[in-house]
């Protein structure tokens, strides 16, 4: 017995080592790992950091882009009123006309045939007046129908007689109040009241120049552009000629033609708008909408032109021109600051040296 226990006690010495060897391996492993879960909360700390700045600033951006998204829609629901008001006034003036000018009657040798349904004139136009928008595109058609249809060359010689023509127009107008839209329809009437009045009126007639100015805005709804640009050409050259350069009427078919060839990529409309600007300045005065808003192209056409201190110097009048009609804290004087501080912004990143404030 002697024997084996003495053969025993060297194995319980050495389990006692290795045990204590473990130990030792176990907790230097813990030490490490803990060493790593603080460097990985150190790690994860700074990330977070980064994260809450990077909230930080999507959350600015994301402001300023609200902000911006904002100045936007009450920039285009001003611009939606303007043209409302714009329309308005057109409207009324326009009524005002017809109120002030007496047209003069057919010539005798109109009466019968050449009277749709033989209808005296007076009796016409109280008709058309009255009638509801169903009854006038029933007789818009017959109209058509009986001069040939929207083809008028082929109507050859059989051309609306004068009372025709003025009732066509009158039906363009009666449909376009009663909220109708239909630009072929009136292409084609306006067409139609045209060649009518050509055919008994003088080519320069203030009545057959307004129907030509007509005509182009149906043309150019329809997106006919190179036409509408030569009938606007047309009927502002007649004007200028008949009644001056700064006739209302005149300034109307101008800026149309400026518009229509600043949109078909013409050089000419830039001069144009110049030469309208100066004209509405004095005629209507440099609070008039309608100067305010040739201003605003002639600048943004400048800009695109790369014309910026042509376009600052602009912007800057204009944004006094809106506070004096407007005020200083108005929306559209805001959106003018806004706007030649954009110019300016241009001007400076390509070099441009602004000139001095007034």
């Amino acid at each position: 017995f002697a024997l084996v226990f003495t053969q025993i006690r060297p194995s319980t010495g050495c389990t006692a080592e290795m045990a204590d060897c473990k130990e030792e391996q176990l907790g230097s492993e813990l030490s490490e790992a803990r060493q790593r879960t603080r460097a990985l909360r150190q790690e994860l700390a700074s990330e977070l950091q980064v994260a809450l700045e990077l909230q930080g600033r999507l959350a600015k951006v994301r402001a300023e882009v609200e902000t911006t998204r904002q100045l936007i829609d009450h920039e285009l629901r001003e611009s939606a009123a303007a043209k409302a008001k714009l329309l308005e006034v057109r409207r009324k003036r326009r009524d005002f006309e017809k109120r002030q000018h007496v047209e003069p009657r057919a010539p005798a040798s109109e009466s019968g045939s050449g009277r749709l349904q033989g209808i005296p004139e007076h009796e016409s136009r109280q008709e058309i007046q009255e009638a509801d928008q169903a009854t006038l595109l029933a007789r818009a058609q017959r109209m058509l129908h009986h001069r040939g249809g929207a083809d008028l060359e082929a109507a050859g010689a059989n051309t609306a007689s004068l009372t025709e023509a003025r009732d066509a127009a009158k039906i363009v107008e009666r449909l376009e109040d009663s909220g109708h839209e239909d630009d072929e329809l009136y292409r084609a009437l306006l067409q139609l009241s045209l060649q009518g009045l050509e055919r008994h009126l003088d080519p320069e007639d203030p009545e057959v120049l307004a129907r030509v100015h007509s005509l182009a805005v149906s043309l150019e709804n329809l997106g006919q552009r190179r036409d509408a640009a030569a009938f606007y050409r047309r009927a502002y050259e007649g004007r200028r000629k008949g009644l001056g350069d700064e006739h209302r009427d005149t300034l109307d078919s101008g800026l149309n033609l400026a518009s229509c060839l600043r949109s078909l990529g013409d050089a000419k409309a830039l001069e144009l708008f110049k030469n309208l600007l100066e004209g509405c300045q004095r005629a209507l005065g440099q609070q008039n909408p309608v100067t305010l808003e040739t201003a605003e192209q002639l600048a943004e056409l400048l800009a695109e032109s790369d014309e910026l201190i042509a376009a600052w110097k602009l912007r800057r009048q204009l944004l006094e021109w809106y506070r004096a009609a407007y005020g200083e804290d108005d929306p559209m004087a805001l959106s003018a600051m806004s706007k030649l501080a954009v110019v300016l912004a241009s001007a400076a990143a390509r070099g441009c040296a602004a000139p001095p404030a007034a």
